[in-house]
């Protein structure tokens, strides 16, 4: 496999792990705080992330980059659907079970393939478009969608799903000249602002007493902008439709996570969807192999 796929894979893999962290977070969080203030202070505290990576790479003198038009009319939009999948996917996690918003949540790998044909021109072989609609059968069979516990707050996360595969997609809309950790931080403060001033007229802000909420609130920020960040790098190492299986990997992973902060045990429902999902990345993983090694050949 290509150094380079291999390590965007490493990067992904490491980031929807910290998304799951953060989902427990938020579902923590969610009892006591409005879902709107959850994703402001999400937003505020996942930029240091982005200001390290800054800091280790060209400096935080690299956000002079943000004063051209072509970022923010990119960084607006983002922006705005970012806080519409945050808000869709938080309220999710305090309204169904744990494990199962974080399933439907990866149906965006799906909608990445598929976003990637119309907005970034890819072509999408038949490999790829298989593998992609055999994890989401997994996902599927998890979900058991046409069970007696649906809901409608089952197409929250769902919603989600999309708007996330459409900020995946529109990151590489940006030239290389652009840092991932500016790119991050532009993103996050316009999502944070415009959190803001809708929970200004809202009036759903309540009062952080307690040092616990506090240290939670700062993890959460924490880990999501790791995950964003290693989504933001992944996505821009290789094309959308060769990462988004990957994503999938983050379902047992939030299985495992629900059985041990919220004593939930869906090891009955894990299988055997959890196989497709492995099956269907390690397809992929083939299927890039097999063409590199005849593109070597010729």
């Amino acid at each position: 496999m290509n150094s380079v796929v291999f390590r965007a894979i490493a990067i992904i893999l490491l980031g929807i792990t910290a998304f799951d962290f953060m989902g427990v977070a938020v579902r923590t969080l969610g009892s006591n705080y409005s879902i709107l203030q959850i994703s402001v202070l999400r937003n505020l505290f996942g930029i240091i992330p982005a200001l390290i990576l800054l800091s280790l790479g060209p400096g935080i003198y690299a956000l002079k980059q943000l004063k051209t038009f072509a970022y923010w009319k990119i960084t607006v939009f983002r922006g705005a659907v970012v806080l519409l999948a945050q808000f869709c996917f938080y309220t999710s996690l305090t309204k169904i079970e744990f494990a199962t918003a974080s399933a439907l949540g990866f149906t965006s790998p799906l909608f990445i393939t598929m976003l990637s044909i119309p907005i970034l021109g890819h072509k999408v072989g038949f490999f790829r478009i298989f593998a992609v609609c055999f994890g989401f059968l997994g996902v599927l069979a998890i979900f058991q969608p046409f069970d007696e516990s649906f809901s409608y707050w089952l197409f929250l996360p769902v919603v989600a799903g999309f708007c996330y595969a459409l900020s995946s997609i529109l990151v590489r809309m940006f030239s290389d000249e652009f840092h991932s950790g500016s790119i991050q931080i532009g993103q996050q403060l316009v999502t944070c602002s415009i959190g803001a001033v809708i929970l200004i007229f809202t009036g759903e802000f309540n009062q952080i007493d307690n040092s616990f909420d506090i240290l939670v609130f700062i993890l959460m920020g924490l880990c999501g902008g790791i995950g964003v960040l290693s989504l933001v790098i992944s996505y821009r190492l290789v094309a959308p439709s060769i990462l988004a299986p990957f994503e999938y990997f983050g379902i047992p992973i939030s299985f495992i996570l629900g059985w041990l902060f919220f004593s939930e045990a869906p090891f009955d429902i894990l299988f055997p969807g959890v196989l497709f999902i492995i099956f269907a990345g390690l397809l992929i993983i083939y299927r890039e192999s097999t063409l590199k090694e005849t593109a070597d050949f010729k």
